[in-house]
């Protein structure tokens, strides 16, 4: 019987920490030269309000559009949001909420993720190729991250023989995980997972659409499909709610209500390592 295996990539197969140390330091750069504070205090206030945000993370979260869609301790790239905001409310700076989200989530983002190096996590590679043979499985990958810059590592870590060009192909980039549809009703509204105060929110149409529209390519339902990612709450509440099977792929900053969940769910895995996957897949 045939089977579906959607990736997400930054994070799942990237070793996000590496990858996010330039843009972190180009962030704080630009927010030094914006509040006037300079880079050696902006840096200080920085680890102070990560340690914050570490130490509280009911309290901080990705926001979008008025709405926490994720988690903000998992990687640099969603740590950077509240610590920025931190240090603009600690400025008085950017005082309007409009003017911040369109400033940080905008410019400062897209410029500084220009700067991310390339950092596979262990056993990326022999990974992918062990998924690639096993039979009857169609392997993808469904990513925030526009699909040519996925791509393009996809094809650095196939190396010259070009061992991932098979998955290059599969790449969808843009799937807007994080786009909440309030007025769609395919899926419940929320998510309350224990040791979490906020709801996780499930109505992700657009990251739906996508996921229904590689299964229908292949007349298959949601239990035909697996979803890994790094991010329960970004990659895999949408899934788990129509019926997938889900595994995280953790690190240390993933949250303890997320392993706790997960370990905890009828078909869902917290993998420890990339070499657990196949078997996670074939089980």
């Amino acid at each position: 019987m045939k089977k579906v295996l959607v990736l997400d990539f930054d994070g799942t197969m990237t070793d996000a920490e590496a990858e996010g140390a330039p843009f972190r330091q180009g962030y704080l750069e630009d927010i030094a030269v914006l509040t006037g504070l300079g880079l050696p205090e902006t840096l200080r206030l920085a680890e102070r309000f990560e340690a914050e945000v570490a130490a509280n993370p009911q309290d901080f979260g990705w926001v979008f559009n008025g709405r926490i869609v994720a988690p903000a301790t998992v990687d640099p790239y969603l740590r950077i949001m509240p610590v920025a905001r931190r240090i603009f409310e600690h400025t008085g700076t950017f005082t309007s909420e409009q003017d911040r989200t369109r400033l940080l989530d905008g410019i400062l983002y897209k410029y500084n993720y220009k700067k991310t190096r390339i950092a596979f996590r262990q056993g990326a590679l022999e990974c992918l190729l062990a998924l690639g043979d096993i039979p009857d499985l169609y392997t993808c990958v469904v990513t925030n991250s526009h699909t040519e810059a996925v791509q393009d590592k996809l094809r650095v870590l196939g190396g010259p023989d070009g061992a991932l060009d098979w998955l290059v192909a599969r790449v969808h980039g843009r799937a807007s995980k994080y786009v909440l549809d309030e007025a769609w009703t395919g899926v419940e509204a929320e998510l309350q997972l224990p040791g979490l105060s906020r709801p996780v929110l499930l109505r992700r149409r657009n990251y739906h659409d996508v996921l229904e529209s590689l299964l229908a390519g292949f007349s298959l339902s949601w239990s035909a499909l697996t979803v890994v990612g790094d991010i329960f709450e970004l990659d895999l509440c949408l899934p788990q709610a129509m019926g997938a099977r889900v595994g995280l792929v953790a690190n240390a900053h993933t949250p303890a209500y997320e392993r706790a969940w997960l370990n905890a769910s009828e078909g869902g895995r917290v993998l420890l390592a990339l070499d657990e996957l196949p078997a996670f897949v074939t089980d």
